[in-house]
């Protein structure tokens, strides 16, 4: 399969060997698995929406067996996104605060320099 930024629902069907109106359900319940709609209503995917559709499948059928109710699982996937997004939001206000000191030292050096 070609490496493309959007893959078709069949694509993504085949790729995680999920059915067609399965995916399309997930689409229409989960916030979070926003799709691109093309002029003709077809759905299209990217890759991160493809990573959540694969971890909800494993949410929902780990062992073959359904482990978990939809909306259980749909929150444990977000759950999930929202601590990946505290964590980016927390690693740059290290950044920054990181800049910030750097800074302060290397006007403190200026300073000692002039």
């Amino acid at each position: 399969m070609k490496d493309k930024k959007y893959k078709s629902i069949a694509e993504v069907s085949e790729l995680l060997k999920i059915n067609k109106h399965v995916i399309r359900y997930w689409d229409t319940k989960f916030d979070g698995i926003s799709t691109r709609l093309s002029d003709n209503k077809r759905r299209f995917f990217n890759i991160e929406n493809i990573k959540k559709l694969q971890e909800l499948k494993n949410i929902l059928y780990q062992n073959g067996r359904h482990n978990y109710s939809f909306d259980l699982a749909k929150k444990i996937v977000s759950d999930k996104t929202k601590k990946n997004e505290v964590s980016i939001i927390n690693k740059i206000g290290e950044t920054k605060l990181s800049i910030d000191k750097l800074q302060e030292i290397s006007n403190n050096l200026k300073e000692l320099l002039e």
